[in-house]
């Protein structure tokens, strides 16, 4: 998109705080890595590499810790105040609400993966492409492990950590059919949790096959949902955006596609004045608002399905 004066205005003056963080930030760096050289000579006088690299590498985290928090002010500046803008620009009934995300019983709604123990949405837009209601945001979501470690003195401890069980981009939007069942699709070719969830559907597109695996609870009703049109069109997503589930239940398609979590912010370590800082954030913001056209899903064809 072209960058107006208004936009123009906004963003130069996000660059002249992008500048001074950053400047701010190096000096930082530099006096926290001379601390540490200082600190390693009066800890260690009999100096040794290994003392000297720890020492380096806990300044490097501190900086790189004190990096991030500078730059969080612009990178949110941004989102308030130039994403509301993109996303008008692509389409007016389109809202941004930078504090949001789809919720977590959203999240779980299609069973597309189990439910998390630890959760965050970011990036929330909602509103109708055409005449299709959308949601989408950017998520989080993690489960809970626990274990135990035992060291070399034969000492047991308890641990918790942490697994990603999907990081990307959760899409929910209005099916253009009437249909009372749920289908799943997804890339990988065989998944234990899929199963749980219907039986497994073979569609007579081979090439899809290879791609995705089926699973439904109405075996007519997945042939009814997935045409010949729409799994060229899945196959054809796939190539676009990447890797990504879906799930056709009450009457919405529910899609996870994997993307880094900062899909809709600039590149910090640029110029926020080049207008490509824009473009990027717009083309990711119409490669997620055409997956309705790319999908049909505008197409309103309420088939006289039975028991629909």
């Amino acid at each position: 998109m072209a960058m107006t004066g208004k936009l123009w205005a906004m963003m130069s003056t996000m660059e002249v705080d992008r500048q001074d963080r950053t400047y701010k930030a190096k000096m930082w760096v530099f006096l926290i890595m001379l601390i540490a050289l200082v600190a390693d000579r009066f800890l260690y006088p009999k100096g040794g590499i290994g003392p000297l690299l720890g020492m380096l590498f806990t300044g490097l985290v501190f900086s790189g810790v004190l990096y991030g928090y500078l730059m969080k002010k612009v990178a949110r500046d941004f989102k308030k105040q130039i994403l509301p803008v993109l996303v008008q620009d692509i389409e007016p009934s389109l809202s941004y609400i930078v504090d949001s995300g789809i919720d977590i019983d959203e999240f779980n709604e299609p069973g597309l993966f189990q439910n998390p123990d630890r959760y965050t949405g970011k990036d929330l837009i909602v509103g109708s492409v055409g005449r299709t209601e959308v949601k989408f945001s950017l998520v989080h979501a993690e489960e809970k492990r626990s274990g135990r470690t035992t060291d070399s003195d034969g000492r047991t401890t308890s641990e918790t950590k942490y697994a990603t069980i999907f990081s990307g981009l959760f899409f929910i939007a209005d099916f253009n059919k009437r249909f009372v069942g749920r289908t799943l699709v997804k890339p990988d070719r065989f998944n234990l949790f899929s199963q749980l969830f219907g039986s497994l559907v073979i569609l007579e597109d081979s090439a899809f096959n290879n791609m995705f695996t089926v699973n439904s609870t109405d075996q007519l009703e997945a042939r009814y949902i997935l045409t010949p049109s729409l799994m060229e069109k899945f196959k054809t997503l796939y190539t676009k955006v990447g890797s990504f589930q879906a799930c056709f239940i009450h009457g919405r398609l529910f899609m996870a596609i994997e993307m880094p979590q900062d899909f809709f912010e600039p590149t910090l370590t640029r110029s926020l004045a080049d207008s490509q800082q824009l473009k990027k954030i717009s083309d990711h913001l119409h490669l997620i608002t055409e997956i309705v056209e790319d999908l049909g899903l505008n197409v309103r064809n309420w088939g006289a399905k039975t028991g629909t």
